[in-house]
């Protein structure tokens, strides 16, 4: 099912006398930007529901792709970084037969938007169409399912929710040492708590170091022991597109990754895309 992404088409104000040509001849190139964005993003909708009624396998393929191209044109030429556009761009992929560019747009769209449920969904289905042997990460951890709310913020998000409960906990707390009451003073120590792991997971999340995770988006990329083209594999089997790593480091021309099941490796730095957008 398609999602139709939201794009703000851009508006221009009364005319006032105060108005300089300068904002008059922005405003005028914006909203022409958006004009062409909205046309092209039509004909991408357009050229996957046409696919969607295609019969002849081929002609299918190429019109899913063709979709495809037109979504991230509409995304990288404007600038239009919405989940729903990612999901849409990942969906056309999909079925395109392009599993990398497929599970990257899931996962950037899951970046912007870590509760949509769409690209969460599709995002496991694209995973189990990889060979089995491929390690993939791990659906659900144990904070997930006790900050499950919190996990769905947006990183601002989860940096304002520490701060409200830096609040919660230090008014209770004042309250408890000035007037002496013990239930007030227990409530503020469960704030007191609260807030600790919301505001340690979020500077971890923003440390300084931390692996970025990349998604393999070449076809049948050779894993290597080490970064040179003459060095062994490292593993039997080429790595899928669609395989999701975290870099370790670059030198040159190479990635270093690990997978994730732990194990690392090397590989083209052009074989692997940053899941973070530019």
């Amino acid at each position: 099912m398609m999602i139709r992404p939201f794009t703000s088409s851009n508006f221009i104000c009364n005319t006032v006398l105060l108005m300089t040509s300068t904002l008059i001849l922005l405003s005028g190139t914006q909203l022409a930007s958006g004009i062409v964005a909205d046309t092209m993003l039509d004909e991408a909708v357009a050229t996957y529901d046409l696919a969607m009624e295609t019969t002849d396998s081929e002609e299918r393929l190429e019109r899913f792709r063709h979709a495809g191209r037109l979504f991230a044109q509409v995304i990288e030429t404007h600038g239009l970084h919405n989940a729903a556009l990612y999901v849409n761009r990942a969906n056309a992929a999909l079925q395109g037969n392009e599993l990398g560019k497929a599970v990257l747009g899931y996962r950037r769209a899951l970046h912007l938007e870590p509760a949509h449920k769409q690209a969460r969904k599709n995002l496991e289905h694209a995973r189990h169409m990889l060979p089995d042997w491929v390690p993939r990460p791990a659906a659900t951890s144990l904070f997930d399912t006790f900050f499950f709310w919190y996990q769905g913020m947006s990183p601002p998000g989860q940096r304002l929710a520490a701060a409200i409960g830096f609040a919660c906990a230090a008014i209770p707390g004042a309250i408890a040492l000035r007037y002496r009451r013990r239930g007030v003073m227990n409530l503020a120590g469960i704030a007191a708590i609260a807030w600790l792991v919301l505001a340690t997971t979020s500077a971890w999340n923003r440390r300084p170091g931390q692996a970025e995770d990349m998604v393999v988006t070449a076809p049948r990329t050779i894993a290597r022991s080490a970064d040179s083209s003459g060095a062994p594999p490292r593993f039997r089997d080429p790595l899928p597109a669609g395989t999701e790593v975290s870099l370790i480091t670059k030198r040159d021309a190479w990635a270093h990754i690990r997978l994730a099941n732990g194990r690392d490796t090397w590989v083209r730095l052009n074989a692997v895309t940053p899941v973070r957008m530019p």
